[in-house]
């Protein structure tokens, strides 16, 4: 078994995830070594579910002992520790479009497929029970979701549109924020991965500019991984163990107080722990495992309730 370095970046993802695609890449532009975690398209994931307790999305990175429940978190983390990453800080232009991209388009390039070939791609994925399955549980997972229902001709033109957006942008650059790839291309790269993953078909539909710029997206690749096993991740916790960790919390909310933390558009399944940090940017709450050791779950401000128990 290969050593594993205490803070070593681990990511807990599935292949076809399109939300794990663009933390691979973020990965991929720092150029160093990471943990690969390979968990199911949905729960149970006992190993995960020994940290987390509740929160089901994925992509999930872990630092030692915080684990960044959030792309934007865990892309900061990997800026702040490598020079070759850019932070994530967008104009409000640019903020408007990572928005768009991420909660619309994402669900556009679903819906603006036929479900026959959804059905025919989870089938190839994750085979016939696994597909029934999977049905099973994203329909529990949208039963109370906020997410917006579009019909098909609209979700299609809304994906037009956007391709078409991004094909006047990149008549100035190479990417979207200049001549280097940043956290607004990744955001806005992952849901076209989608759509091309469902359908194989689909790119050749877009403008030379826009498909020669997921070249570039893609070039980017997943750098260096190794798998990691749960021994492993445990070790990792104990070595950091938090220490250091300093936060102050914003009224009326007080630091210590024990907390439920959920999502607010779908898989709004909670979490709770003690509050150890809370500002605009993200909420983290404390975790004691069976071992007694502890874990940090990192939250972002936005798209999320927390509310004291």
């Amino acid at each position: 078994m290969e050593t594993v370095a205490p803070q070593m970046p681990i990511l807990y993802h599935y292949p076809s995830s399109p939300y794990s695609e663009k933390l691979r890449l973020a990965l991929g532009m720092t150029g160093i070594q990471w943990g690969s975690v390979i968990v199911s398209s949905q729960p149970p994931r006992p190993l995960l579910d020994t940290f987390l307790m509740g929160y089901r999305r994925i992509p999930i990175l872990q630092v030692g002992a915080h684990f960044y429940c959030d792309s934007k978190l865990a892309f900061d983390v990997l800026a702040e520790s490598c020079d070759r990453v850019g932070a994530s800080r967008l104009s409000n232009t640019e903020e408007l479009l990572r928005q768009h991209a991420e909660e619309r388009v994402f669900f556009a390039v679903i819906a603006a497929v036929s479900p026959m070939r959804v059905l025919r791609f989870l089938a190839q994925d994750l085979g016939f029970f696994g597909t029934f399955q999977f049905l099973k549980d994203r329909a529990h997972v949208m039963k109370d979701s906020t997410i917006e229902k579009m019909s098909r001709p609209v979700a299609e033109g809304l994906v037009e549109d956007f391709v078409e957006q991004l094909n006047e942008l990149l008549r100035l650059d190479s990417f979207l924020a200049g001549e280097h790839a940043s956290y607004l291309d990744l955001c806005c790269y992952h849901p076209l991965w989608m759509s091309s993953l469902i359908n194989r078909g689909a790119i050749s539909s877009f403008p030379p500019l826009v498909r020669a710029w997921m070249q570039r997206v893609a070039g980017l690749g997943h750098g260096r991984s190794m798998a990691v096993a749960g021994r492993q991740l445990h070790d990792m916790v104990v070595a950091d163990g938090g220490e250091g960790f300093v936060a102050e919390v914003s009224a009326p909310f007080e630091q210590g107080s024990l907390v439920s933390v959920a999502p607010t558009d779908y898989a709004r399944n909670s979490t709770v722990g003690d509050l150890v940090a809370m500002d605009g940017r993200q909420t983290v709450i404390k975790r004691h495992l069976e071992s007694g050791d502890r874990v940090f779950l990192h939250f972002p401000a936005k798209g999320f309730e927390v509310a004291v128990l």
